[in-house]
């Protein structure tokens, strides 16, 4: 396989990236046509593993649509850093982040997330499409919202992955049923593990 020139990595790496990008982008506003047209038109060839769903993409758009409808949202932010490509495979590193404000004894407190993101992609009749998502979660927060709230929430959170226990609480108040066992910098093994997997699959 001849290596890709300079112009057709860079070109790869900003179409990946953007894609990246428009995808968190369209979860947020709740554009749920664009946000399946992210990934792979084979909802079977796709996985979605994270706090509170693990499935494909049809359940996962399905998922999301349920949760905004519900008025459970949040806002995302993410980051490109490394892209790494094999071919027509791809599989991309990011940093993110998750952010989502809720009430609580009659005031507003904002609960941050950190992770890293981390898919597999496939050139897909020449367009990039997402296999998977997935996230190293690596610490989270809740903040009072506005001055003048109690900088601590009395909130019961004994429990939970220390690289999650905020977001992971949050959800568990809305219902959802929160995977303890994702990959987290808690648990550094989980995260070397969960890396040379997707190494594997690069290069296979």
């Amino acid at each position: 396989m001849p290596s890709p020139s300079k112009l057709d990595r860079f070109v790869t790496e900003w179409e990946i990236s953007s894609l990246l990008t428009r995808e968190r982008y369209y979860r947020d506003t709740a554009q749920w046509q664009k946000l399946r047209a992210c990934f792979h038109p084979d909802a079977a060839s796709t996985s979605i593993k994270i706090t509170w769903f693990n499935g494909d993409v049809n359940g996962f758009v399905a998922g999301s649509e349920k949760m905004a409808g519900g008025g459970s949202t949040s806002t995302h932010s993410i980051c490109p850093v490394e892209i790494h490509v094999h071919g027509d495979k791809a599989l991309s590193e990011s940093t993110g982040s998750i952010m989502a404000r809720f009430q609580h004894g009659g005031a507003s407190y904002d609960c941050t997330s950190y992770a890293r993101f981390v898919s597999r992609l496939q050139r897909v009749d020449g367009d990039w499409k997402m296999l998977t998502l997935e996230a190293i979660y690596e610490r989270d927060t809740i903040q009072p919202s506005f001055p003048g709230v109690p900088s601590a929430p009395p909130l019961d959170i004994k429990t939970g992955r220390e690289s999650y226990k905020c977001l992971g609480w949050l959800l568990s108040q809305k219902g959802f049923n929160v995977d303890q066992g994702l990959p987290g910098t808690d648990l550094p093994k989980s995260v070397q593990s969960f890396m040379e997997e997707h190494s594997q699959w690069l290069r296979q």
